[in-house]
């Protein structure tokens, strides 16, 4: 998949070496900017989903806990995204 602007914000979405989704309201602030980036470009939440997935993936979560991010984020993001 290739880079683009609206994948750099992933990281902030995170609190600390937890990787817990908008965890904190830091953290739910940041994720609140990437959803209105990921809108402002038309993004579902597909591709949303692929760039938290690469990047839990990429600190060395496990399975289990890519999936509990995933579903948080699903929760809280999904409903405001395409597809």
């Amino acid at each position: 998949m290739e880079r683009t602007e609206w994948d750099s914000k992933v990281p902030g979405c995170f609190g600390g070496s937890e990787l817990n989704f908008a965890s904190h309201p830091l953290y739910e602030d940041r994720a609140f900017a990437w959803l209105t980036e990921l809108r402002k470009h038309g993004i579902g939440w597909r591709a949303a989903r692929q760039q938290l997935e690469a990047y839990l993936a990429s600190e060395g979560a496990s399975a289990e806990h890519v999936s509990r991010q995933i579903e948080s984020a699903r929760k809280k993001l999904k409903p405001w995204l395409l597809d």
